[in-house]
């Protein structure tokens, strides 16, 4: 074990402003809706990183540049969600030195491109040092943007930064926007400007079926068993989910390898029990399970009417399905949805909301091959 201490058809070239706006700070980087999870579940994190290794040969990092233009990058520094990977793991408080990193990228494979950072408002010292960074190059711009859920989606950042509109699910590099993880940007310098070979990524493990959170240098190509091993607690069942409860997956094979599009694993424990008035104890929103409980009737209390971030309201897929009409879901914009998770999250009565949107995509898309 070695030791280190802790430290997502062409798009015109924009005519924006040089230098003197390379700081864009406007009222739509908000959105209505959404939820401060890093507030509401706030995680320690060991200050060790300790390395695990493959049991086979590990698999190495590629980075493929697009065969489209590059007109766009966007790099993601607007971690939402308390189980991310933070930035001062790969920025190591040396904010320049990164920016540097991304020059040089830049440079070599994206000249014409335009570079855009996102990053959370709420890191003062990142965003000053971006700041003074940008006013001296003329295709960068800074964009603080509040860490709220789910900020950091595609769509929204699409939205707040370029001022577009893309599906769910659209792939960005075919409309020439690069979306870019601070991670990803560290990988690509390593292996495409040093000529290093990367067959690692930090992952960040967390969850209360842990004995601790930390963070962990793994080898691509270890599977989930060996990551988790002497890391969960002894007592009680648990579940793991890969990249988050909210938008990520639930997994029950462990033998499962990872790759690089596995940023964290979190690991809750099974805890079923009943609470008394749900709709009134928002201290019980803990991360147990995403259930956490029985199934219970729609209470109509317009909990995820109000969270979610673009403007749907989850309790009419909910009904539709129920009454057997799941076809009528594409009546209410069904299109829209993000799948980030937070009806589901936020529901009193445990309606596994996000599970019955995605039946009703799965049909709509179906209608749509048939006609």
């Amino acid at each position: 074990m070695s030791v280190k201490r802790c430290m997502r058809s062409y798009l015109s070239q924009p005519s924006f402003p040089r230098q003197k706006n390379v700081f864009v700070k406007k009222e739509n980087t908000r959105f209505q809706g959404g939820f401060y999870l890093p507030d509401a579940y706030p995680l320690q994190f060991c200050s060790i990183i300790e390395d695990i290794s493959s049991d086979g040969t590990p698999e190495m990092f590629q980075f493929k540049v697009p065969d489209q233009k590059v007109a766009h990058i966007i790099v993601n520094l607007c971690p939402t969600e308390p189980w991310a990977l933070p930035n001062w793991v790969i920025l190591k408080h040396k904010t320049p030195s990164f920016l540097n990193m991304l020059k040089e990228i830049k440079t070599n494979y994206f000249p014409g491109a335009v570079l855009s950072l996102a990053i959370n408002e709420g890191e003062c010292r990142t965003v000053e040092d971006a700041k003074k960074f940008a006013s001296n190059e003329d295709w960068m711009r800074v964009f603080p943007l509040y860490a709220k859920y789910p900020q950091d989606d595609p769509v929204l950042l699409l939205k707040v930064i370029l001022g577009i509109e893309v599906s769910f699910g659209q792939d960005t590099k075919s409309l020439g926007v690069l979306i870019l993880d601070a991670q990803t940007v560290s990988a690509i310098y390593e292996s495409c400007i040093l000529r290093n070979k990367v067959d690692s990524r930090l992952i960040v493990l967390s969850g209360t079926g842990l004995k601790e959170n930390e963070i962990v240098n793994v080898q691509l190509g270890t599977s989930i068993e060996k990551i988790l091993k002497n890391k969960v607690k002894e007592t009680g069942k648990y579940r793991v989910f890969i990249n988050g409860p909210l938008r990520g997956n639930e997994i029950t094979d462990l033998s499962q390898k990872i790759n690089w599009s596995v940023n964290n694993i979190v690991v809750l424990e099974e805890k079923n029990r009943k609470v008394m008035f749900p709709m009134i104890k928002s201290d019980e929103l803990i991360l147990t399970t995403n259930l956490l409980g029985e199934l219970r009737r729609c209470v109509y209390c317009n909990y995820c009417d109000n969270i979610c971030p673009v403007d749907l309201e989850p309790a009419l897929y909910y009904h539709s399905y129920t009454r057997g009409e799941k076809h009528k879901a594409r009546l209410y914009n069904l299109e829209k949805c993000i799948e980030c998770g937070l009806c589901s999250f936020i529901c009193p009565s445990k309606l596994e909301l996000l599970h019955i949107i995605k039946e009703c995509k799965a049909l709509d898309k179906q209608h749509e091959k048939i006609t």
